[in-house]
């Protein structure tokens, strides 16, 4: 249903007001670090609610127009809640949980071509996973703090685009909002300074 509002435009800002409800239900249904995992869907839901496609009743129109008015900080909390989410991946998933990398290596031998293409035996699936790790954590700092936000956004590209042909269904459709969200932030930069957008 969410997904539907957001696909056609028709009742998108009911769309992100459900979205952020399932969201905040999960906080109490999964533990934190999956849910702060997730953080990205919670801003989707509070860019749209603010600056969704939907005519509103009057009353509630005008209790959302000064967020309209100001699309900026609407993407700016994005690319905040993505930066946070893709900083906690980085921990729990990679640096933090090598054991999870190393099993999808396993699974997925062909992700660490780096190895194998240059005859790096050195190069073991757990450098990989530490390195993809300190890139994601990277990526995820430089998008908190608003620098260089299209440069990131281009270089972010590279690795997700050559991983697309080889990812699991499942997980190509996980990656399909971040896609969507580079799009938007590649479109929009920084849009306002970080220190605004955490008042």
């Amino acid at each position: 249903m969410v997904s539907f509002t957001f696909m056609t435009g028709r009742f998108d800002r009911a769309g992100a007001a459900l979205l952020a409800l399932v969201y905040l239900a999960a906080c109490l249904l999964f533990p934190p670090v999956a849910v702060l995992e997730q953080l990205l869907y919670f801003g989707i839901a509070v860019t749209l609610a603010a600056v969704g496609q939907t005519v509103l009743p009057v009353a509630a129109a005008q209790r959302l127009l000064p967020l309209a008015r100001d699309e900026g900080h609407a993407i700016s909390a994005l690319r905040v809640k993505v930066g946070l989410s893709l900083l906690v991946v980085a921990f729990s998933e990679k640096l933090l949980n090598p054991e999870l990398g190393d099993t999808f290596l396993r699974a997925y031998p062909y992700f660490n071509g780096v190895g194998t293409l240059f005859g790096w035996t050195w190069f073991s699936d757990r450098l990989f996973g530490d390195i993809a790790g300190i890139v994601v954590a990277t990526i995820g700092i430089l998008l908190l703090t608003g620098v260089l936000t299209r440069v990131v956004i281009l270089a972010m590209w590279v690795p997700f685009n050559l991983t697309v042909p080889l990812l699991p269904p499942i997980d190509l459709l996980g990656h399909l909002p971040i896609f969507g969200i580079m799009s938007l932030l590649l479109l929009y930069g920084a849009s306002v300074a970080p220190r605004s957008v955490l008042r």
